[in-house]
């Protein structure tokens, strides 16, 4: 569930390197929603509510998805977030960011389990960020295959990992929330519930301060939330995740084990607000069918929603400590904008009336805050109903921003000026052969502190920067802007360098591509064999 088209500059190993695209799911800004209008209106949202008695710190936030959630720390896209995103959504009215990380890629994957420096390096970096501006940053591990049961030995490396992340930030502000596991399924109650309670010995063994966020299982359900021990610690909060009704928040969606609904699309929210559509010819005979026509008009309507989070609040009042909503959200692919904005209508006034804490899945993202899910610029690509439904308070939108006609970086430390990186590879390839990585820079490759590593590429490896709309490539080509970067090689290769127009499928990266050779220079001092530099 936590899973555009710009241009591209594709660097390719030349052995011959081609280039290939990179998509995780081309759906993802393809908008093929059904054309339905309606004139429906939500009524009076009056439904009996419970209220928590025991309130978060926080109230309602986002998750920062895609961040820290890469298979290695070298690999972590830092400048997707900034401190001006920080800034951002402060001025939404957030005060709390979940930070999902992928904290078990991020270590050495020994018996000891220890986290890189680099990660940490980074990791301080969202700490400080979040503490200037006083909002709470949930350190939520999203480690573990999300579609693998949890492992009856998570204890192994959850422990280990959490000793050091609590020994870090022991002394730091009680901004920072630590999340022990996200949405654990497939494992005993009983097992689950052991193995979190000993997590939380390891916390208080370095750091008795800082709040820590337990759940139960079922991917963090809120039935699962009664079957969480009592650990006999008063500064819990209790997570759970809300995503009701599931066919109509997750239409579209490509990752689920069979069937998917990838072509499920335009279910109303609530029942009844327009036509349900027809029955997907890959959707018909399963439990889909069965649920959209037979359980679906009662579960998704306000009143159940209701009933549901009634159980949240009842919950908190009796184990007297605050519930919290790590993720809630609608796939923004195949449903239709009227209902996205009636369901976190009624999903945030539900939440708040019972005094549960929220925060939406996601930022930017295939259920994020702006018009697509490859998200924009925030002073006009916020998807601004959307916004004002979820309680927060939107930036008046204005056209875009003039396009740039100036040189600028793009890669300095880290991807700059709106830049992504990402790679693609054919075959299997080992941490000690990564395409790519950031590393410290040595040897003076780059006047920062980190450079690319691109380590044993062979023929069809490729990393990739992928740049916003706002730069106006022809008025660069037309007066003589020009790409230069520094490059050092131990061996003489050569490799592509291809910039591809994703918005037109005529330009195919192999029509407009540049070849680079590395030449051993002069022997200038004594020594060694210097580098090889790169000529065109």
């Amino acid at each position: 569930m936590k899973h555009a088209k710009r241009a591209s500059l594709l660097i390719v190993a030349t052995v011959l390197f081609t280039g290939c695209a990179i998509q995780k799911d081309k759906a993802a800004d393809t908008d093929h929603r059904v054309p339905v209008e309606d004139d429906y209106t939500l009524g009076p949202l009056d439904f009996q509510a419970v209220k928590s008695n025991y309130p978060a710190p926080f109230s309602k936030g986002v998750n920062f998805s895609e961040w820290f959630q890469s298979p290695s720390p070298q690999t972590i896209p830092f400048t997707k977030y900034t401190e001006e995103t920080f800034e951002q959504a402060k001025s939404l009215g957030v005060d709390v960011v979940r930070l999902p990380l992928n904290l078990h890629s991020f270590t050495t994957g020994v018996a000891a389990y220890t986290l890189d420096p680099l990660f940490l390096r980074l990791l301080d970096q969202a700490v400080d960020w979040a503490e200037k501006h006083e909002m709470y940053l949930i350190l939520d591990n999203h480690s573990f295959d999300p579609v693998a049961n949890t492992a009856e030995d998570s204890g192994d490396i959850l422990i280990p990992v959490w000793t050091q992340m609590a020994d870090r930030y022991k002394d730091r502000s009680n901004y920072v929330i630590y999340e022990i596991l996200n949405e654990p399924h497939g494992i005993s109650d009983s097992a689950w519930g052991e193995i979190q309670g000993n997590v939380i010995a390891a916390i208080r063994s370095k750091d008795a301060a800082h709040t820590i966020i337990v759940g139960g299982t079922g991917y963090n359900s809120i039935g699962a939330l009664s079957t969480i021990p009592e650990y006999g610690d008063e500064n819990l909060i209790y997570t759970f995740h809300f995503y009701d009704p599931y066919l109509f928040t997750h239409q579209g969606e490509t990752w689920g084990s069979p069937p998917n609904l990838r072509n499920l699309k335009g279910v109303p929210f609530p029942p009844g607000a327009h036509d349900m559509p027809a029955i997907p010819a890959d959707l018909r005979g399963t439990w889909v069918e069965y649920n959209l026509k037979n359980q679906y008009p009662r579960e998704g309507q306000p009143a159940a929603l209701a009933a549901m989070l009634n159980k949240a609040a009842e919950f908190s009042n009796a184990r007297k400590a605050p519930v919290f909503c790590g993720e809630f959200g609608v796939y923004i692919i195949n449903s239709l904008q009227k209902d996205r904005i009636r369901w976190y209508t009624v999903a945030a006034q539900f939440l708040d009336e019972r005094g549960i804490a929220r925060t939406s899945w996601d930022y930017t993202g295939g259920f994020g805050l702006f018009k697509t899910a490859s998200g924009g610029d925030f002073y006009s690509d916020l998807n601004v109903e959307v916004v004002k439904a979820m309680g927060f308070t939107p930036p008046d939108q204005k056209a875009p921003v003039q396009k740039t006609r100036t040189g600028f970086v793009v890669y300095d430390d880290y991807p700059r000026n709106g830049a992504a990186i990402a790679c693609w590879e054919t075959g299997d390839v080992n941490d000690d052969d990564a395409v790519f990585s950031s590393a410290y820079a040595e040897g003076g490759v780059a006047d920062g502190d980190y450079c690319l590593l691109w380590r044993n590429p062979t023929q069809y490896h490729t990393f990739m920067f992928t740049f916003p709309h706002s730069i106006d490539w022809v008025y660069l080509k037309n007066n003589g802007y020009a790409l230069r970067f520094k490059v050092k090689t131990g061996a003489e290769v050569s490799f592509d360098v291809r910039f591809v127009d994703a918005e037109s499928a005529d330009n195919l990266p192999w029509r407009m591509r540049s070849r680079l050779t590395a030449k051993r220079r002069r022997r200038t001092t004594r020594g060694g064999p210097l580098p090889y530099r790169l000529t065109a």
